[in-house]
């Protein structure tokens, strides 16, 4: 456990089936190309660094970026979206923030 635990925790771990069509979409939405932040936790920090393969395309969203991404999004992401919003709305509602980190896998 580190000294100063990052505030940060993951909460869950979702995949998607079509990583080109979600990057595509975080492109045209303009929330794509986000560095992630420093002080993730260290159970992120540990899933990225065990990946296989290159991590690319890494972003953060937070829930008005979701708002923003939802009308460029194929109906099967859309759904996705909202279980995405839904989630961080039941964290945020329980006094928690929230915010989404995303990275690919080439």
């Amino acid at each position: 456990m580190p000294e100063d635990p990052s505030p940060w925790q993951a909460e869950a771990r979702f995949m998607v089936t079509n990583a080109d069509e979600l990057l595509e979409l975080l492109e045209t939405s303009g929330v794509s190309g986000r560095p992630h932040p420093p002080q993730l936790s260290t159970l992120v920090s540990a899933d990225l660094l065990f990946e296989d393969g290159d991590i690319t395309g890494e972003t953060w969203l937070m829930r008005p970026d979701l708002t923003r991404m939802r009308p460029h999004a194929l109906p099967e992401l859309q759904g996705r979206i909202d279980a995405w919003d839904a989630f961080a709305g039941a964290l945020e509602n329980a006094g928690q923030a929230s915010r989404l980190i995303i990275w690919f896998i080439r």
